[in-house]
């Protein structure tokens, strides 16, 4: 393939200092080497030197095809990585459909199945996957759930703990922390054979979905649209290709970070105003290389039943002595400490929590439960800033629209991309919504408004008494690993900076939720469910941070899957938000 001509609005931008990232070279010296310098700013110290801007890395997160070069070795040597592990799967992505898992022969049996237990009891459960003409399974890599409810009572708790034995078999812990009659419930999210060409296509086409830009065209009446991507390696649909295409580049300036979109031929770059998501166009990409078997595949239902003769339902008592407890967290008291930051986002040993009566109780410390008047108590005086997705919007809108009183809002352009500012005047509360950076699945955003998180952090001045909750996942599992990594490295310097601003801002991040599952494959909770990993990797013990691990939180609850979980679900993550933020009561 031959390379684009690109067309530059700023001939003067020059690549930032290079800055070293953590290589998984098997050098060890290279390892150790990388190591001692993130020891050396990661300790949060007032003496930490100001860590540089990113290199400018204009698509060089790219795997397939790779048309940019760069002497930023140890910039690029993920890259390597990444084939290896497209390599290392390719066997995986060529085996049949005829022997993927098939959730309606697979089964699970609760190991010594009692009638009765005892609150505080473990159970452990054995997950048997089997092809569709029942042929048991030899290998592992399949992605489940596994979690315990009781819908009378409004209760759930996901396993402790799931194991891949890698034959075909899974191994499940499930502590009983409710009394009354409890059911287990096991799903089958992808077969290993779905997760295989999920990662496959993860890592060769890092710019599955589709976006356009909106021109002012060359008369008054007149717009043209185009297709913009984090790639020039971007899907054009037909209609809009055109012989010599060359591109726009919109990348930002300061962190590097890519944004193209193919040149009008009619007017110049600088008419871009609007930008799109394109979500037909992304479907039409998808034909290109997935089979209708993987659709076939990937769209089938995936409850898991017990075995036949078995049970998946069974009766919790209180134990001996305490008939009128009805709940636990099977803990003891010096293992849930108050929650303050730079907590372990999960119990090393125990899911993060469980709901009873819809309420959720944390293994991780002892969280709160508040009323509209400890909100306001809580926050009185505090700037709160949510930087991020739609599903941090809805923390926003629930302090605003529902709990706080005699808000005066001031309602962005775009409803659902912002920027929202509500204020509550008698108690000098302030709460500010900002969308995070390209890419964005959205329709008809201003493209002035578009500002990368890090570009924003650093912008910030007086941070006395602030609040800063970050929360970036929902738009970026139609990317690859390596650009998500990028832009929360990016993050990270930046919340670095700003801690020399002022050692005293508190910094709380969101992670990744579940959702319903989508018929667009790029909306794939095991794309969230590894951009989550990611993220609690990045930032779990990072100096001044805060992680809230919610994704066990959605799921199991009686209300379903959704991205944007219902309300019960939405007021008791914001119970561990504020339960950070005001530990003592």
């Amino acid at each position: 393939m031959t390379k684009h001509e690109t067309v530059h609005l700023d001939a003067s931008r020059s690549a930032a200092v290079p800055k070293d990232f953590k290589s998984k070279s098997l050098c060890m010296l290279t390892l150790l080497m990388v190591t001692s310098y993130a020891l050396l700013w990661l300790t949060g110290t007032p003496n930490m030197t100001m860590p540089p801007r990113l290199p400018n890395i204009k698509a060089s997160f790219l795997t397939h095809p790779l048309n940019i070069t760069t002497t930023d070795m140890s910039y690029t040597s993920d890259h390597t990585t990444a084939a290896q592990s497209t390599t290392k799967h390719a066997k995986e992505q060529l085996t049949s459909f005829e022997q993927a898992t098939d959730p309606s022969t697979s089964f699970y049996i609760i190991v010594n199945y009692k009638e009765n237990y005892t609150l505080c009891d473990v159970i452990e459960i054995t997950i048997q996957l089997r092809t569709s003409d029942n042929q048991t399974k030899s290998h592992g890599g399949d992605f489940i759930w596994v979690w315990v409810y009781d819908a009378a009572q409004r209760a759930s708790s996901t396993a402790d703990a799931i194991i891949d034995n890698h034959d075909g078999t899974f191994t499940a812990k499930v502590t009983l922390r409710w009394t009354g009659q409890t059911t287990v419930g096991v799903s089958l999210v992808h077969s290993r054979e779905i997760v295989s060409r999920l990662r496959h296509f993860r890592e060769t086409y890092p710019a599955r979905y589709s976006y356009k830009g909106n021109f002012t065209g060359p008369t008054q009446n007149k717009s043209v649209q185009q297709s913009c991507h984090v790639s020039k390696e971007m899907y054009v649909p037909v209609r809009q290709r055109y012989k010599n295409m060359t591109f726009c580049d919109y990348s930002d300036p300061k962190t590097g970070f890519p944004w193209f979109c193919v040149k009008p031929q009619e007017v110049g770059c600088e008419k871009y105003i609007r930008h799109y998501a394109d979500r037909g166009s992304a479907i039409e990409f998808h034909k290109t290389f997935t089979s209708a078997d993987f659709v076939k595949n990937y769209l089938r239902p995936s409850p898991i039943t017990p075995l036949y003769m078995s049970h998946a339902d069974f009766m919790v008592e209180p134990d001996f002595g305490e008939t009128n407890m009805t709940s636990a967290t099977c803990l003891s008291s010096n293992e849930r400490p108050l929650c303050t930051s730079e907590l372990p986002s999960r119990h090393s040993q125990y899911t993060p929590g469980f709901y009873h009566q819809d309420t959720w109780t944390s293994h991780i410390c002892k969280n709160r439960h508040f009323t509209s008047s400890d909100v306001i108590e809580c926050l009185q005086n505090q700037t709160i800033h949510f930087i991020g997705d739609s599903t941090l919007r809805q923390w926003y809108e629930y302090l605003a629209r529902y709990v706080l009183k005699d808000v005066q809002e001031t309602v962005g352009p775009h409803e659902k991309f912002g920027p929202h500012v509500a204020i509550e005047k008698a108690n000098n509360i302030s709460i500010y919504f900002n969308f995070h950076g390209y890419p964005i699945a959205l329709r008809d955003i201003d493209v002035k408004q578009i500002h990368y998180v890090s570009e924003q952090l650093d912008s910030f001045t007086n941070l006395d008494n602030t609040i800063i909750c970050l929360c970036l996942w929902a738009h970026f599992t139609a990317t690859n690993l390596r650009y998500y990594k990028d832009r929360l490295q990016s993050i990270k310097d930046s919340i670095v900076r700003l801690r020399l601003r002022n050692p005293n801002v508190r910094i709380l991040i969101k992670s990744a939720n579940t959702r319903s599952h989508p018929p667009n494959f790029d909306r794939s909770n095991w794309y969230a469910w590894e951009i989550h990993k990611v993220m609690k990797q990045f930032f779990s013990g990072f100096p001044g941070v805060t992680v809230i691990d919610v994704w066990d939180m959605t799921i199991g609850h009686r209300t379903g899957y959704d991205l944007h979980p219902a309300i019960e679900i939405i007021s008791q993550e914001m119970d561990m938000f504020l339960s950070f933020l005001c530990p003592v009561e």
